[in-house]
C-alpha cells in the first residue's frame, strides 16, 4: 500500500516539523542532526514512514542512487520526496511555521519533550567524549539514558556532564588499578554506579556547583539550535536548567517586560 504523505505542515505536526527542519538545517550549515546518532535516527525514521523522505534503511547505503543526499556528519543517505512541499525555500517556510507554535499547554508540551530528548542526547554525546578520551569503550554512554528514564534522575545538561566527567575519571582509576585492563569485569557496571551515586547526590541538592557548561554555549547540533532559537530563546537556561514549563517561559517574560 502506498504511503500517503501529509498534505500540510499542520499534518506533518511539530515534531515531524522540527525533525525535517534539524535535517534540512544540518545540510544548509554542515553541521550534525543531532547530538547523536541515536536522536538523528529517531527524528528522521517518522519522515521516512509518513513519505516526507526515503532512506535506504535496513540498508547503510544505497548502491546507486543520484538524487541521494548525505547529512554531513552523521553521514546518514536520504532522499527528499514531499510532494506538496518544493525543496527551495522549505526551511525558511519550517522555521516560520515552528516561531508561530503558541505558548500554550499544546504548544509548551511539544518544546518540553524536544528538550528533554535532547538533554539526554547531549550529555550522552559528551559522555562518549570524555570515555574515548580515556581509552574507554564509547557505547557505555548509551547507560545514561537508563538512569534517566529508569531511575527518573532529572538534572539540566549542565549537571549531567559533571557527571558523566566524574564517572568517566572514577572509570578510568579503576581500570588503572588493573594495569590498564578496560574489559575487567565489573568495570562498566561500577561506572553506571558511580554515575547514579553523582546524579542521585545533585538530585537531593547535597552538592552545589557540579555543573560543567560548554565553553561555547550555541548547541553544536542542528535541533540543539532550532530549540534554543526557534522554538524557545532558552540561550544559557538550556544547559543550567532541568526541562519546566516555567523556564520556557522565561526568556518570553524579559521580552515582554522589554
Amino acid at each position: 500500500m502506498a504511503v500517503i504523505a501529509p498534505p500540510t505542515l499542520d499534518d506533518l505536526g511539530v515534531q515531524g516539523c522540527f525533525g525535517l527542519a534539524a535535517l534540512l538545517t544540518a545540510q544548509a550549515r554542515r553541521i550534525a542532526v543531532s547530538p547523536t546518532r541515536r536522536l538523528t535516527l529517531a527524528y528522521l525514521h517518522p519522515l521516512r514512514q509518513l513519505g516526507v523522505i526515503d532512506a535506504p534503511w535496513p540498508e547503510a547505503r544505497w548502491e546507486l542512487e543520484p538524487a541521494a543526499e548525505e547529512t554531513p556528519i552523521e553521514q546518514m543517505q536520504w532522499r527528499y520526496r514531499w510532494p506538496d512541499y518544493q525543496r527551495d525555500g522549505l526551511l525558511q517556510t519550517l522555521e516560520e511555521f515552528l516561531q508561530s507554535i503558541p505558548m500554550d499547554e499544546y504548544g509548551i508540551a511539544c518544546r518540553l519533550r524536544l528538550w528533554q530528548d535532547l538533554v539526554i542526547a547531549e550529555a550522552e554525546q559528551f559522555f562518549e567524549s570524555q570515555l574515548l578520551k580515556y581509552h574507554l569503550e564509547g557505547s557505555w554512554a548509551h547507560d545514561l539514558t537508563f538512569a534517566v528514564r529508569e531511575h527518573r534522575l532529572e538534572l539540566p545538561i549542565a549537571q549531567w556532564r559533571y557527571c558523566c566527567w566524574a564517572a568517566t575519571r572514577f572509570a578510568a582509576a579503576q581500570a588503572q588499578r588493573l594495569r590498564g585492563d578496560t574489559s575487567a569485569p565489573g568495570l562498566r557496571e561500577e561506572m553506571y554506579a558511580e554515575l547514579k551515586r553523582r546524579a542521585q547526590r545533585l538530585v537531593s541538592g547535597d552538592w552545589s556547583n557540579c555543573a560543567f557548561m560548554p565553553f561555547h554555549l550555541r548547541p553544536e547540533s542542528a535541533a540543539g539550535r532550532l530549540l534554543t532559537t526557534t522554538l524557545s530563546p532558552l540561550g544559557a537556561l538550556y544547559w543550567q536548567c532541568v526541562p519546566s514549563a516555567e523556564v520556557l517561559l522565561i526568556p518570553r517574560q524579559k521580552t515582554s517586560a522589554n
